[in-house]
């Protein structure tokens, strides 16, 4: 599965590679099962329900000219690995998610296009909220 969407922005680069280098900021918000995130280092954990399943995620955060989330998804035997792009512009952000396992099946086209939109329109005013919470 790979999904893209383009984001408008209004907040700077900097600000935006801040926070949205940040797995507690963006998992819950772009993926609303999850409902607990860890965070060591570059690596996180993160834990959820979806449809009455329990899952866990593993990966890494990887900051460089881009912000990549590599993770692996585990819930009930069913395993899956990702990974999430973010590409900051000037005034826009470009998303990709790419994805293979057990997770592809069950959350299709609908949940995914819905969480994504749902992350694209909130995003400027989750963004500007979390500026003044960090002081950025």
């Amino acid at each position: 599965m790979i999904k893209t969407i383009t984001v408008k922005t209004s907040h700077d680069r900097e600000s935006l590679y801040r926070i949205l280098s940040d797995p507690q900021f963006v998992l819950p918000r772009l993926f609303p099962p999850i409902k607990n995130v860890q965070e060591s280092g570059e690596s996180f954990d993160a834990d959820g329900r979806f449809l009455a399943m329990k899952f866990n995620m593993h990966g890494n955060a990887l900051r460089g000219s881009e912000i990549v989330y590599v993770f692996y998804l585990s819930a009930g035997g069913g395993k899956g690995q990702g990974r999430l792009t973010m590409q900051l512009m000037e005034g826009e952000i470009n998303l990709r998610f790419q994805y293979e396992g057990w997770m592809q099946r069950v959350s299709g086209t609908f949940f995914m296009d819905k969480w994504f939109s749902n992350f694209a329109d909130q995003l400027d005013e989750s963004v500007r909220m979390e500026r003044i919470k960090r002081k950025i």
